[in-house]
């Protein structure tokens, strides 16, 4: 099985499905597993939605868009 350090180090890439299928159903099986790393998945998708709802509602402004 996959190291726990192996799937944090990769996690952000599994998250946004970067990953190829025979790594991602590694990384997938070892979270489903594991409670230390489900965790950690757990916290990054909270705070990706988080950021996505926070984020992305506002728009920029004019003098930021022309830089």
């Amino acid at each position: 099985m996959i190291k726990c350090e192996e799937v944090l180090k990769t996690l952000y890439e599994y998250i946004d499905k970067q990953l190829d299928e025979s790594n991602e159903v590694q990384i997938e099986e070892h979270i489903n597993l594991c409670r230390h790393c489900r965790r950690y998945h757990d916290f990054e998708i909270e705070l990706k939605k988080m950021v996505s709802r926070s984020c992305f509602q506002k728009r920029a402004p004019a003098l930021l868009k022309d830089k």
